[in-house]
């Protein structure tokens, strides 16, 4: 089954993501690498916010949603649980980041330097 994450930054990019994730887990958590790594991927797949949210990235409301709220957020930055984000008519807003259970990532634009257009020497 192929990842959102997939999806939007392709399979290797995706595991420049998930590696890093499972490596926290286990430092932080002291949890064997196996099940760190389970534990990254379901989230991944589900889509958990707590773990997928960066700068960057277009967050759009679940369909399911019936609450009033902004149809797509953008991230502008990412403090551990709390998130600037910028909504359609370039208002921001700081959220909790448990807010986004709401949404579903949608876009994702790469900004890591591999991808910079023009890298200093």
């Amino acid at each position: 089954m192929q990842s959102i994450v997939d999806r939007l930054i392709g399979p290797e990019r995706a595991a420049r993501v998930i590696q890093p994730l499972v490596r926290e887990l286990m430092a932080d958590d002291l949890l064997p690498e196996t099940v760190a790594y389970r534990i990254v991927c379901e989230g991944v797949l589900a889509g958990d916010p707590w773990l997928l949210a960066e700068p960057g990235q277009g967050w759009a409301l679940r369909s399911d949603v019936t609450d009033p709220a902004p149809a797509l957020l953008v991230i502008v930055h990412r403090d551990t649980d709390q998130l600037t984000v910028e909504d359609p008519y370039g208002q921001r807003h700081q959220i909790p980041l448990c807010a986004l259970t709401a949404y579903e990532l949608d876009q994702w634009c790469w900004m890591r330097p591999d991808d910079d257009p023009h890298p200093t020497p």
